[in-house]
């Protein structure tokens, strides 16, 4: 993802928790916050409880595959933090692209293309 696309701050993470929208599944919790007139951006969090070093950035890569392949689809304007839970340890990229979009159509985030 290009730079301009992700959340990097601290600042920015800490205001879209605050705003307490959010949904999760087994695998995932997506927190979202509305920023009106712009470009939707991400930011992917994984706690040290869920895998070794190794492992949380393979569950990030795979997080931002599925994001890059479906940023069409989301609605523009938005903060979303994603946040991968202990279960997601072994799962696979079909099942966090699975995820990710049914998140997505539960927060009324997803655009049909």
């Amino acid at each position: 993802m290009r730079k301009e696309d992700r959340l990097l701050k601290p600042a920015e993470f800490k205001a879209v928790f605050e705003a307490k929208k959010s949904c999760a599944d087994r695998y995932l919790v997506l927190y979202t916050l509305s920023r009106p007139g712009s470009n939707s951006r991400v930011g992917i969090s994984v706690s040290k409880k869920v895998a070794g070093s190794v492992g949380r950035n393979r569950l990030k890569r795979l997080v931002r595959e599925a994001v890059r392949l479906n940023r069409h689809r989301i609605k523009p304007g938005y903060n979303l933090i994603i946040i991968l839970r202990v279960a997601a340890k072994d799962i696979d990229f079909a099942q966090v692209q699975r995820s990710f979009l049914g998140l997505l159509g539960r927060a009324g985030l997803l655009v049909n293309v």
